[in-house]
């Protein structure tokens, strides 16, 4: 054996019989010391692996934790995010029912400054009726034979869908306006 060795084996106060000693202990019982280490293995991989589970375990919680945050910062700002179109579309009804008041008014004053107004008939006394005289229809001479006649009902009809129509447009082009976000 080298000098090294036996000063190593000295320094701990192992003579050279006792290391003959503990090579016959494991020549003689090398069965049980290897159960013994694989034991030894065993109970090390088991607590590794109960520290690894408790830590994938914390880190499942955690992630949840995390998951169930999120889910609720989401649920809060689609809420706000409705709350606010909401208003936005109270705002844009109570507009466009001004707006449709107006164009209804302006409809009523074109319909009264444009109306087609059969004439009286022309000479007897009395309130004589207008398809009884003249060329027959009651009509103003100064209309065009061409011309085209709408009722009130269609005049009413078309500046209430134009009115929605222009308002719907104004609508969508203010969508990507950062100012209207507000």
């Amino acid at each position: 054996m080298g000098a090294f060795l036996k000063a190593i084996l000295a320094a701990a106060g192992i003579g050279w019989d006792g290391v003959k000693g503990a090579a016959g202990f494991v020549a003689k019982h090398w069965r049980g010391l290897l159960v013994l280490l694989l034991a030894l293995l065993l109970w090390r991989f088991i607590n590794l692996s109960a520290d690894r589970g408790a830590a994938l375990v914390s880190q499942a919680e955690s992630f949840k934790a995390a998951q169930m945050k999120a889910q609720q910062d989401a649920q809060a700002a689609i809420a706000h995010q409705e709350s606010t179109w909401r208003l936005r579309a109270q705002i844009e009804d109570t507009n466009h029912a001004k707006e449709l008041a107006d164009a209804r008014a302006a409809a009523d004053r074109y319909i009264a400054d444009h109306r087609v107004r059969p004439q009286a008939a022309q000479g007897g006394s009395g309130t004589a009726d207008a398809s009884g005289t003249g060329d027959g229809a009651g009509i103003r001479q100064d209309v065009p034979a061409t011309g085209v006649v709408v009722s009130e009902q269609d005049v009413h009809s078309c500046t209430e869908v134009t009115t929605y129509a222009l308002r719907l447009r104004n609508w969508a082009l203010g969508l990507n306006d950062p100012a209207s976000e507000q």
